[in-house]
């Protein structure tokens, strides 16, 4: 009875941080991070691979080292079917890279958009005379 305790409460602390970690949009966003409106667009990459009958098409992207951290990132699946998921592998908001792979739906394609979004810089040296 004891491990079947700890196997449940293990498996609680993964989904809630899998919802701490990412958001999904029902619009077909996956939001990992957060985006300010002040942050700054570094990355966008169209990711478009054909269907495959009765198969699941996947593709990880690697985003190399950057030198700005990441401060969020969307991937919005573009297809009318809106199954298409995204999962950060590696790296993310708080790094200065991320490892996305992305999913379709069973016999789809993928058609997403990454955004990457970083903090917009703050100038010590500059002075606003207004």
């Amino acid at each position: 009875m004891c491990v079947l305790k700890i196997i449940l409460v293990a498996i609680s602390i993964l989904v809630v941080e899998n919802l701490a970690l990412h958001h999904y949009d029902p619009n077909g966003s996956t939001i990992f991070g957060v985006v300010r409106a002040s942050d700054r667009l570094m990355v966008k990459e169209e990711i478009v691979e054909p269907r495959r009958f009765f198969r699941i098409v996947k593709k990880d992207v690697y985003f190399k080292p950057q030198p700005f951290k990441i401060s969020g990132i969307v991937a919005t699946d573009n297809s009318d079917e809106k199954g298409g998921r995204a999962a950060l592998l590696e790296g993310g908001p708080g790094s200065n890279f991320a490892m996305i792979q992305l999913k379709s739906a069973r016999s789809r394609g993928l058609n997403f958009t990454l955004d990457i979004y970083t903090e917009a810089l703050n100038c010590l040296g500059c002075t606003f005379v207004g």
